[in-house]
């Protein structure tokens, strides 16, 4: 490896160069509204690791200072991404994939808890856990899907380059079950208000989009459902929603999935990228790669475990106060909210901070 002198830049560009010292009162000079929800969520069977933790670390931070600079009503929002796929249980058939939902299937959520109840405790900031039911119970939400469905020809092929169809999927009702048209290759749609999913083993099943119950059945792949909820929190009256996320959901992904296809967007909630957390080649850490394949062995070996297990971390001696105090500076120095960091710079600063290992 490359030796360096340990002096950290922070070369200012892009958003570090204008909001290097004022991010805070910018954010709440946009937020119009009377409530602001930071919105931060998570796949129930992606367990935190110190690259998500990270994210949801600034939801709170950034929360917490307007808090105490601008005595704005905030709240942290975290919402499960409850559709996902659960692991081990997609298929090709045909040429089709399907897949079961994890809804469907369950999935524990504990550890997620563990670590918002800790970064609620720092932070002073609520928080409440939600499900994607919450999209799906919002009085707009109906209207949302029928003007995303009825521009399905244009927004199909634009946010689903690889199908070319919007996908939207709902899983087959019959008992035990549940699979379901990853990509909405086959659904077909009426001029009734009707869609018609196909299930492999047991044909067709329908949902009628003016029936709120049979709503609640949709599923929506990663950028669709981003739109949907954008649009949503678009016409929420009462609060100002800030969408808390990973800077791997920034750029090209974001201007051609969600901001080139709003027709409004200055109604658009405000998307904040926390910094990514990079292993050694750059590349952001991932608790899904480590799981299956095995990765990350030198963190173990270097007696780092914390990096890739929450638990290991909550245990650590001042862990999460460390990383808490570390982004809390972020935020008080905004111009270090605009990067990435590694492993190593990190695991550094959380020493320096006080963090003991187990």
């Amino acid at each position: 490896m490359i030796r360096h002198d340990q002096v950290v830049h922070h070369p200012l560009g892009r958003g570090s160069y204008y909001f290097k010292t004022n991010l805070v009162g910018y954010l709440s000079d946009q937020c119009n509204k009377d409530k602001i929800a930071f919105h931060i969520g998570a796949q129930p069977n992606c367990s935190p690791h110190l690259g998500n933790i990270c994210t949801f670390t600034t939801g709170f931070a950034l929360a917490r200072a307007m808090n105490e600079q601008f005595q704005r009503d905030v709240k942290v929002k975290f919402v499960y991404v409850d559709s996902a796929p659960a692991p081990n249980q997609s298929v090709s058939i045909d040429g089709v994939q399907y897949q079961k939902s994890l809804k469907h299937m369950g999935t524990e959520q504990t550890p997620f808890v563990h670590v918002l109840d800790r970064l609620s405790d720092l932070s002073g900031v609520l928080y409440n856990i939600e499900t994607q039911k919450y999209w799906h119970l919002n009085p707009a939400f109906p209207g949302v899907v029928r003007s995303v469905v009825a521009r399905r020809e244009t927004l199909g092929p634009h946010i689903s380059p690889e199908t070319g169809k919007l996908g939207i999927r709902a899983s087959c009702p019959h008992p035990g079950c549940g699979l379901t048209d990853k990509h909405g290759v086959k659904n077909q749609y009426h001029d009734d208000g009707r869609v018609t999913f196909f299930c492999p083993h047991h044909g067709e099943h329908h949902v009628n989009l003016a029936s709120s119950q049979d709503l609640e059945r949709l599923e929506f792949n990663t950028p669709l459902r981003n739109l949907i909820r954008i649009l949503i929190c678009s016409q929420d009256a009462d609060t100002s929603w800030i969408m808390c996320t990973g800077s791997d959901y920034a750029g090209f992904y974001q201007e051609q999935l969600t901001w080139r296809i709003l027709e409004h967007p200055e109604n658009a909630p405000i998307i904040f990228y926390a910094p990514l957390v990079l292993d050694w080649s750059g590349a952001k850490l991932s608790k899904s790669m480590y799981v299956k394949e095995g990765a990350y062995k030198y963190l173990h070996d270097a007696g780092r475990k914390y990096m890739i297990d929450a638990t290991t971390f909550l245990n650590a001696e001042r862990g999460i106060e460390a990383l808490y105090e570390e982004v809390k500076n972020w935020v008080k120095n905004p111009y270090m909210l605009f990067r990435n960091y590694s492993i190593e710079y990190l695991d550094m600063r959380l020493m320096a901070r006080g963090m003991r290992l187990p």
